[in-house]
């Protein structure tokens, strides 16, 4: 049997309502109502996708998404109210997959989580831990080690770098690197990319990182 999706959401009317769209569909959605509720749930199940509700009545919602990406790669999909950039920008750089704002349908909900188990379907096979430049990544604990050193990368910054080990010796383009990271139609966002990659870089100066000018980046295969 396939793990249920996990749904920590307090709006009982939405999420009976995605629980039986989903259901139609084959999928097991187990709903909590409190963010303790959810971390505690999320333990014991192991769920495919954990659908987070920024507004919670015990927890901020982004501390909920910190706690389990600290310690999974999880699919997370954000739901909020607030529409604003920051708190989007936020919830991307914390670690989630998307971010939906309140209203949309569950259909809409239903259509991003396929989207995004088709996107982790695609990642191909990585030891747990890869040797780069000297540095060493290690993917399930999601930190990286010069020597003896651990740095410090942001959530979004380590999933860029896992993307481009992922692809080592491969042209990626910052389209496809922003469509893989972040989740979303590129749009234009070449800036987002670029500044992260720069980040990478500064923290990193040791990786092999070329520029292809008017494409993307190569993380050189040594």
């Amino acid at each position: 049997m396939d793990r249920p999706i996990l749904m920590i959401e307090d709006e009982p009317m939405f999420s009976e309502l995605v629980t039986r769209t989903f259901a139609n569909e084959g999928y097991e959605v187990v709903v909590e109502t409190t963010g303790r509720g959810g971390l505690a749930a999320f333990g014991a199940l192991h769920p495919q996708v954990v659908i987070l509700d920024l507004r919670l009545p015990d927890m901020d919602g982004f501390d909920v998404c910190r706690a389990i990406r600290s310690e999974s790669q999880v699919p997370i999909v954000i739901l909020s109210s607030k529409s604003d950039e920051m708190n989007k920008v936020l919830g991307l750089e914390l670690g989630a997959d998307d971010y939906a704002t309140k209203p949309f349908s569950p259909r809409e909900l239903l259509a991003r989580v396929r989207a995004i188990q088709r996107r982790v379907g695609e990642r191909p096979e990585h030891p747990p831990v890869l040797e780069v430049d000297g540095y060493s990544v290690d993917f399930k604990r999601r930190e990286v080690r010069s020597g003896d050193e651990v740095v410090e990368l942001t959530a979004r910054e380590f999933d860029v770098l896992r993307y481009l080990a992922e692809h080592r010796g491969e042209a990626v383009s910052r389209q496809d690197l922003f469509s893989r990271v972040w989740g979303q139609d590129f749009l234009g966002r070449s800036r987002t990319v670029d500044a992260h990659v720069a980040a990478v870089r500064a923290k990193l100066p040791d990786l092999a990182l070329t520029t292809l000018r008017g494409v993307g980046y190569r993380l050189e295969d040594s």
